[in-house]
C-alpha cells in the first residue's frame, strides 16, 4: 500500500465530520427561540439543515462552526439532518438527529 493511500485512508470520511453538535441527541430544549451548531469539515462549500423533513434551511459559518436560528416551533419530538456541499460539488448528509422541545418546562 503506498503512503498516499495511507493518508486517504486514515483520514475520518466527510460524514463523521458532519454533525449536529447542539442540540445533543435526546436533548429537552426550551424557550421560543433556538440556534442549531453543526460542525462540519473546513471545505465545506454550504452547510444546511431540514427540521421534521422540511425545507432545507441554509446554516451561516461563524466561529469554526455552522448555525440555523429556529423560532415558531411546537411542543414534542422533532428531527434534524444536516448536510453540506463539499468544494467538488458533492452533497453529504448527515444521520438524523433527533430531539425533544418543551417551552413550558422550568429550570430545576
Amino acid at each position: 500500500m503506498t503512503t498516499a493511500t495511507l493518508e486517504k485512508t486514515s483520514k475520518p470520511s466527510i460524514r463523521t465530520q458532519l454533525s449536529v453538535d447542539f442540540p445533543r441527541q435526546y436533548q429537552t430544549i426550551i424557550g421560543s427561540d433556538y440556534t442549531f451548531r453543526i460542525s462540519a469539515p473546513e471545505n465545506a462549500r454550504s452547510v444546511e439543515i431540514a427540521i421534521d423533513q422540511g425545507a432545507w434551511r441554509t446554516c451561516r459559518p461563524a466561529v469554526g462552526y455552522w448555525w440555523s436560528d429556529w423560532s415558531g416551533y411546537d411542543d414534542g419530538e422533532h428531527e434534524v439532518v444536516a448536510r453540506l456541499v463539499t468544494a467538488e460539488g458533492c452533497t453529504v448528509s448527515a444521520e438524523p438527529h433527533e430531539f425533544v422541545v418543551r417551552r413550558d418546562a422550568q429550570f430545576a
